[in-house]
């Protein structure tokens, strides 16, 4: 056969391999695409694949040099875990789950075609794509507080140093004619990241030394955390003397354009001071790259493509059973616990829930309490007990012990939630077959491990509230009684109705 008839066949075999590999991630790529479209926190994700794609350009020279070595055994190690992970994420619908295999899947790709000496070269470009996985809520969440905090003390100074009379109570910043807070989604944390996903590549690209780089990224920190108070302390400002127009509108949100191109500009400044003296960190040119001859890659390349077309697959083959209730939840009642009921509108929704129930119960002593409780017979993608949506659930949540059923006390989710100058305590968890949760990320790794083990994925939401009378310390401890008394009267009533491990 002509040596033009083997080049077309690697290139078939090239193709087979992008072909399985997007019918396997495709999905997971799209639910990545419009997470970064719809949730503003990873708009700068778009980004990412760009500029991990320019990492491995500038890099060409040094990849050229090397001689592809496949490593099978490593490579079959990363991805058997890789599509693990995937098969687990799925059967679970577990959407992180999924999307973290597939950067554990990439590089048992590049360890299976091209080697060890190949995946070192390319290991920045492959880890820089973490950014662009919209997992990075379990470690800024901590943050959102200690920001907010140090935003407002910071703002506050500077407001102070202007001579701008002001009072702050935590995250409250109190002028003579306004009130300003320092909310979650405007503690900087967003742009702590944004500034990490610019200045590490940068740093990487332009510095050699790796103390330059170090100081770079730690810089982009400082600056993010300054930044953010500079535009607590220039909304001040402004509001004060009543320059601000509307602070939730354009104005707002030039506040924050002004205030990141400051910050970019310092974080340019001390890219351009500390890589004065040096050459750029690497020098790419037009160096040919690997040619393959049919012989090596007729076996591993096509079995690769096979694999990844037939987990592929996999993933439209639902092997969980739905778990319907015992009984409809409308036949709930407690009168004879003594709390009457009336359905009333949700004060929350949740979407995709196959039976929901939304009722205030008055007790003959006259305590009214709210519930709500939603539940799934069976999550897939796009149906789940916890999405991002229920991020505004567990947004400034802490945590309160109850009984439950004369048992030990059990922990559960508490807020306060104001609603037209009234404040409401809400105590919420999750039940998943008998088991009480409230950590977003353990009903996640419930769900995955009754799917893989039990083939099911039915879990419920339950979410219980009470007006408190005073904002005082008086006015807590009457609502942690009443939602004591209301929730230890529930959870028995509801073994009716929720599946239990021996269902």
């Amino acid at each position: 056969m002509e040596q033009r008839a083997y080049d077309h066949l690697v290139l078939g075999a090239a193709a087979c391999l992008v072909g399985g590999f997007l019918f396997c991630y495709g999905p997971i790529l799209v639910g990545m695409v419009l997470q970064w479209w719809n949730v503003s926190f990873y708009s700068y994700a778009f980004l990412i694949p760009v500029v991990s794609a320019y990492l491995v350009w500038i890099r060409r020279d040094q990849l050229s040099a090397l001689v592809p070595q496949p490593d099978y055994m490593g490579g079959a190690v990363l991805l058997g875990a890789g599509i693990l992970a995937l098969l687990i994420g799925q059967a679970g619908g577990v959407k992180a789950l999924q999307q973290v295999s597939l950067l554990i899947t990439l590089p048992g790709m590049v360890l299976w075609l091209f080697g060890k000496a190949v995946l070192r070269a390319l290991w920045l470009p492959i880890a820089f794509l973490w950014f662009m996985i919209p997992i990075w809520e379990v470690v800024t969440d901590p943050l959102h507080l200690p920001f907010q905090s140090f935003s407002a003390n910071l703002g506050v100074m500077m407001l102070r140093v202007v001579g701008i009379p002001v009072y702050q109570d935590g995250v409250f910043i109190h002028l003579p004619n306004i009130t300003l807070e320092v909310a979650r989604a405007c503690s900087g944390v967003n742009y702590l990241i944004a500034v990490l996903a610019t200045s590490i590549p940068l740093a990487t690209i332009v510095l050699t030394a790796v103390w330059r780089r170090v100081v770079l990224v730690l810089l982009a920190m400082a600056v993010s955390a300054l930044a953010n108070s500079l535009r607590v302390a220039l909304i001040g400002m402004l509001a004060y003397y009543d320059l601000s127009g509307d602070l939730h509108g354009p104005y707002h949100m030039l506040h924050g354009v002004f205030v990141s191109l400051v910050g970019y500009a310092v974080i340019f400044g001390g890219l351009w001071a500390l890589s004065r003296g040096q050459s750029p960190a690497v020098f790419a040119s037009a160096g040919r790259m690997w040619s393959f001859k049919w012989d090596q890659v007729r076996t591993s390349w096509i079995t690769l493509s096979a694999v990844l077309a037939l987990i592929g697959a996999v993933q439209y083959v639902d092997r969980s059973y739905p778990v319907p209730l015992k009984h409809n939840l409308s036949e709930l009642s407690l009168e004879g616990a003594g709390w009457i009921g009336r359905d009333i509108s949700p004060l929350q929704t949740m979407q995709g829930a196959d039976q929901s129930l939304s009722r205030s119960y008055r007790a003959t002593s006259g305590e009214e309490v709210m519930l709500s409780l939603w539940y799934f017979d069976t999550q897939t993608q796009g149906k789940e007990l916890v999405y991002p949506g229920t991020d505004k659930l567990h947004a400034n949540a802490g945590k309160i012990k109850l009984s439950i059923s004369g048992q030990s006390e059990v922990e559960l989710n508490r807020r306060f939630v104001r609603d037209r100058g009234n404040t409401r305590m809400v105590v919420f968890w999750y039940d998943l077959n008998g088991r009480i949760l409230v950590s977003p990320l353990a009903v996640k790794c419930y769900t995955a491990f009754d799917a893989v083990v039990h083939g099911r994925t039915n879990g419920a939401l339950m979410w219980v509230a009470v007006d408190l009378v005073s904002d005082d310390q008086a006015g807590e401890e009457q609502a942690v009684a009443t939602l004591a008394r209301f929730v230890s009267t529930l959870y028995p009533a509801l073994d009716r109705y929720l599946p239990n491990p021996a269902d």
